[in-house]
């Protein structure tokens, strides 16, 4: 999770970082200023075109930017959409904190979640280094405190720092059970049973409209 430099990393998606699929499907490859971009324009999209459609999130990543993360997770907040996230491959950094701000987060089988603090490349005289090192120090705080609160972790930004640095300091390597169990992600899955998961997402809570229940089951190709 860096502040300045992006880690590029070749992919198999078609050559594309985002991608959208019939049943309101996005995936996210890098965290960069287009990509957030990106991302903004096709979960508006869906959102628009039906508040009710789960929005699901595949997330196969090395990290990159916090800023452009910050970009995807304030663009979700505003959605009434249920959003499920979910784990293919890996999800390291960004990656990881995007994981954890689904409704309903899920880790495939064989991926790889990482978590680590902001890391930053600063230049320039001794006033600038200064203040780039309060600004990174700041964005650890926020982004650490988030995922935090995203894994119920009640002691907050203090606390995970703590559980970082008690597992080596640095990058922090967690297999599906160990995300689970750390709060990351809430169960270990995968998209073969993301229809049910949307169908029940649709009929959680409030008993729902004829209306909606007929638009879930037909997206679903349920009777």
């Amino acid at each position: 999770m860096k502040k300045y430099r992006n880690r590029t990393i070749n992919n198999d998606h078609s050559g594309e970082e985002q991608h959208e699929g019939s049943l309101g499907e996005i995936w996210v490859n890098q965290f960069t200023e287009e990509s957030a971009a990106k991302f903004r324009e096709q979960v508006l999209k869906i959102a628009l075109r039906d508040p009710n459609m789960p929005i699901i999130v595949y997330i196969d990543s090395y990290g990159g930017y916090v800023h452009s993360l910050a970009k995807m997770i304030d663009t979700l907040d505003q959605l009434a959409n249920p959003i499920i996230t979910v784990c293919m491959g890996k999800a390291m950094s960004c990656g990881a904190i995007l994981l954890s701000h689904g409704h309903h987060r899920y880790c495939a089988p064989n991926s790889t979640v990482m978590i680590h603090e902001v890391s930053s490349g600063t230049f320039g005289d001794v006033h600038d280094i200064h203040n780039d090192t309060l600004e990174t120090k700041r964005l650890n705080e926020h982004f650490l405190g988030l995922l935090a609160r995203n894994c119920g972790i009640k002691t907050g930004y203090k606390g995970l720092r703590k559980l970082i640095k008690e597992r080596d300091g640095r990058d922090l390597y967690l297999d599906p059970r160990a995300a689970v169990k750390f709060g990351i992600v809430d169960e270990v899955g995968t998209p073969a049973i993301i229809p049910k998961l949307l169908y029940e997402t649709l009929t959680i809570g409030a008993a729902p409209r004829a209306d909606q229940v007929r638009r879930a089951k037909a997206i679903l190709g349920l009777k």
